[in-house]
Order: C-alpha cells, then sequence, then structure tokens
C-alpha cells in the first residue's frame, strides 16, 4: 500500500527511527530525494470533538477555525477524521473528531527535513494508524466501542474507538506485563470517570499482537476481550500499521507548506505520464495515418493492376473480333438499331412485373417459358383465335415487338378447375391495357370445346401460349393499313 521508493521515519519519545517500505529498521536515513513518511507516537496528543453548527460556506470555516484555536492553542499539527467531502452539503449541524500534537522536538525534526530539501509525503499519528487497521480488519464489529492495545518496544499504545472514529489515546512507557494490565484497566476506569464512556458501556478490548499471558490477566480483570485478528505482514502487527500511513488515510497532519517539494514531485510526474500519454496517442495517431495511407496506396495500386488487366482482356477481345473479319461497324449499327426499336416499344420491367402479379394471384399454374422478341410480324405463327379478327400487318421493313410465354396447369386438376384457371388467366392477360392479345388459347379452347368431338380434349394435357403486342404498335399498323 505505501510506497516502494519512500522511507518511514518514526518518531517516539525516545528516539527517531528510520524504516524502509518493508519495515525494516535502518542505520542510515534515506537518500535526500527519496520522500519520507512521518509517523508521530508522542505522548503530546490531545483528541477533541468539535460541534459544527448548521452553517454553510465561509461562515462552517471560519467557525472550525475559531475552535480549534479553542481547543487546541498553539498546535501546528492538527487534522480532522472526517475530510472535507464527508461534510454535509447543506446547512446541517455535524460533528468533527479532530487530532493535535504539540512536540518541540518533532517540528525542529521536521524543519530539519525541510531545510534538506526532503520530499515530505506526509506526517501521522499512530493512534489514526491503529484506527484504519481496526477499519479494515473484517473481523471486528463495524459499530460501538473498541478498545486498541498495540505493544511497541518501547511501551503501549492504547487508542479508544467509537463506530471506528478514534476518539482518545494513550501512551504508556513501561514494558511491564503486569504494570501494562494495570494501566489498561485504569485507563478504562478514567474513561469512565469523566464521562467518556457509560458506567454500561463495555468496550470490546482487542490485542492487536496476540499475547496468551496478557490476555489470561485482562480476562482475569473482567474485561470484554475479543478474539485475537491474525497477523497478515510478515514483520509483525508494527509494520502492518506503519505501511497504511499513505495519501490515503485520514488525518493528515503535516500542512501544505510542508508538504510543497512532495507535491510538486508528484506534478512533475502527472505532468511528465500527460506527456507520454499524448506522445502515445500522437504516435497513435500517425500509425493510423500512414496505415489508412497505405490502404490507400493498395487500393490505388489493385485498381491499376484491375485497370491493366481489363485493358488487355478488351486489347485481346479486339484482336479476336479483328481476325475473326467480322465487321464491327455493321455490328454496332444492328445493335444501335435493336435498342432503338425496343426503346420506344415498351418498358422490359413492366412486362415482368404483370406476369409476376398474375402469377402470384394463380398458384397452381406453372409459367414454362418466356420470350420477348423483335419479329417481322407480332403473333405470326399464332393459330386464329374465335370470334377474332386478325391483326392487320402491314409490309413494311420496320420490326413489331412480340411477348409470348406459356403456362401450364398444376398436374391433377380435374376438368372443370382447369377451365376456371384458364378463364382467370384469360380474364387477368385481357386487362393489360397497354397489351394487345394476339393468341388467346382460353377462347381458342372454349371455340374447340363448342365444337365439340375429340379435338376439345385433345391438348388438355399441354401448356397455353398467350401472345401479345404491345397495343400503341397495333394501332399505329392498323392506321397504316386504312390509309394504304
Amino acid at each position: 500500500m505505501a510506497s516502494a521508493r519512500s522511507g518511514l521515519l518514526l518518531v517516539q519519545p525516545l528516539q527517531a527511527q528510520w524504516h524502509d517500505a518493508a519495515g525494516l529498521p535502518l542505520a542510515q536515513p534515506p537518500a535526500a530525494h527519496v520522500p519520507v513518511r512521518v509517523v508521530a507516537d508522542l505522548i503530546e496528543e490531545t483528541h477533541v470533538r468539535i460541534e459544527v453548527p448548521a452553517l454553510m460556506g465561509s461562515d462552517r470555516a471560519g467557525f472550525i477555525q475559531v475552535q480549534f484555536q479553542t481547543l487546541l492553542p498553539d498546535v501546528p499539527l492538527r487534522a480532522t477524521w472526517q475530510p472535507a467531502s464527508r461534510q454535509p452539503l447543506l446547512p446541517k449541524a455535524f460533528a468533527l473528531n479532530a487530532v493535535g500534537v504539540s512536540s518541540q522536538p518533532l517540528r525542529a525534526l521536521l524543519d530539519a527535513q525541510s531545510q534538506q530539501q526532503r520530499p515530505l509525503e506526509g506526517v501521522w499519528t499512530l493512534s489514526y494508524l491503529m484506527a484504519r487497521w481496526a477499519g479494515l480488519q473484517h473481523g471486528l464489529p463495524a459499530s460501538g466501542w473498541l478498545f486498541l492495545c498495540l505493544a511497541l518496544p518501547y511501551g503501549m499504545r492504547m487508542v479508544l474507538l467509537h463506530d471506528h472514529v478514534p476518539v482518545f489515546s494513550r501512551l504508556l512507557l513501561d514494558l511491564d506485563p503486569q504494570q501494562q494490565v494495570q494501566e489498561v484497566g485504569q485507563t478504562l476506569k478514567y474513561l469512565v470517570d469523566t464521562r467518556v464512556l457509560d458506567r454500561a458501556a463495555s468496550p470490546g478490548v482487542v490485542l492487536m499482537q496476540p499475547d496468551p499471558g496478557f490476555a489470561e490477566a485482562l480476562q482475569a480483570q473482567g474485561l470484554n476481550l475479543l478474539p485475537p485478528v491474525p497477523v497478515r505482514h510478515p514483520r509483525g502487527v508494527l509494520a502492518e500499521v506503519l505501511a497504511l500511513a499513505h495519501g490515503r488515510t485520514p488525518g493528515q497532519l503535516a500542512p501544505t507548506e510542508l508538504r510543497r517539494h512532495f507535491l510538486a514531485g508528484k506534478a512533475r510526474q502527472a505532468l511528465h505520464l500527460a506527456g507520454a500519454a499524448l506522445a502515445l496517442v500522437a504516435v497513435a495517431g500517425l500509425y493510423q495515418q500512414a496505415h489508412g495511407v497505405l490502404d490507400s496506396m493498395q487500393q490505388a495500386r489493385h485498381a491499376q493492376q484491375q485497370a491493366v488487366a481489363l485493358n488487355q482482356t478488351a486489347q485481346a477481345l479486339r484482336q479476336g473480333i479483328a481476325s475473326s473479319g467480322m465487321d464491327i461497324a455493321l455490328l454496332r449499327l444492328a445493335m444501335q438499331v435493336r435498342e432503338s426499336e425496343l426503346q420506344p416499344g415498351i418498358a422490359l420491367p413492366e412486362p415482368l412485373w404483370r406476369l409476376g402479379q398474375l402469377l402470384q394471384a394463380q398458384p397452381q399454374a406453372d409459367l414454362l417459358r418466356m420470350e420477348m422478341a423483335l419479329v417481322p410480324q407480332a403473333c405470326a405463327s399464332a393459330p386464329a383465335d374465335a370470334g377474332q379478327q386478325p391483326a392487320v400487318q402491314v409490309e413494311s421493313s420496320k420490326t413489331w415487338t412480340q411477348w409470348s410465354f406459356e403456362i401450364r396447369p398444376s398436374p391433377g386438376l380435374l376438368p372443370r378447375a382447369r377451365q376456371a384457371l384458364l378463364d382467370d388467366l384469360g380474364r387477368g392477360v385481357a386487362g393489360w391495357k397497354e397489351w394487345k392479345v394476339l393468341a388467346d388459347p382460353a377462347r381458342a379452347e372454349s371455340g374447340a370445346v363448342i365444337a365439340g368431338g375429340q379435338a376439345g380434349t385433345a391438348d388438355s394435357a399441354g401448356a397455353w401460349r398467350w401472345c401479345l403486342a404491345p397495343r400503341a404498335e397495333q394501332e399505329g399498323a392498323v392506321t397504316e393499313g386504312a390509309g394504304s
């Protein structure tokens, strides 16, 4: 959790001892450029509670500063357990738990580190780190009173928590176990006498570093001893607590002016990281652009290769046509004539659409064949229908549009159903106003049935063929014939 390249300075009443990030003591302080985290475990430690009324903005901040001056006069190192982000946004009364350390040796030590231009990451009290440690343990109750006891090489630190918030702490400079047991009981009695604790309250005593003999002595006094918490740090519980001294731990005592070198280094590091990120983004953008340019060049090269291949194919076709002796000009003229004849006559998609609608309405009819061609005489080979006048044709060099298609009924239809299907198809085709029916199997088959005999049923299993021509062409042909 702590930085691997930062040193830790534990300040106690007897001496100040350097530790590394792993919790091992150091004989010499680290280099001057290495950031330092200071943990103070001093007797001159005071815990206060500030009741803040329903104020907002500068009024609230001014009231808190006045309370600090009243409750902790002339204490330069002070902090609150609740950060500013947890204060209510609306004018609402709340409480702050604060701590102050007034120690001239600690102040002189911090000034010496500042003179050496050593980056100071922050200053925390050991009691606040112990409270932070208790809040991270899942085996401890989340609310109520807790009394933490941490055995130290120079004594014992005792901290009282209410809902994991430190409200009292005491440092005992005595290594005698029996005296420590007596002091724990006397401290709890003092808290009851000063009305910090209710007489009916029974705080749970937590031995942060389990000791069977010490636990039995506390239970003999009738104290509420909680089960021990397993130690997860290989260097012991003290190293685990000291590792919690980092920027996310509440209770930062050092003001901004003392931490300016560390904050400047963090800002410089953030700028370097931002610059590196921007450089990576720029490199990624250049790479994308270069990749797009390469893709465009590849596509252009591929298109050029396709154009060369098409040109070669066209040249091969030209050579093949030239070697065959075909008259290109005459072929082009024939194609233009065919296109010019088809263009004014009909629109090719429209007949297909009408035939599709006709077959969709008659699911028992199947299309066998369809043909559309330019012929000298439209539907000349079609038999004459009964009762229908043959179309008037004018001898001319002009070609006529002929549309013929064959439809077969589904096999297995009865004669009546087959005749009904033929009648429906005939009415549907006759309803096309743009086309004139020149060969209608419905009329032809009806006339054959009227004639009687076996001729009416001879072609009952075959297909029906319609032959049509554009009505505009037929009417023009009739007009020309009448004029001649």
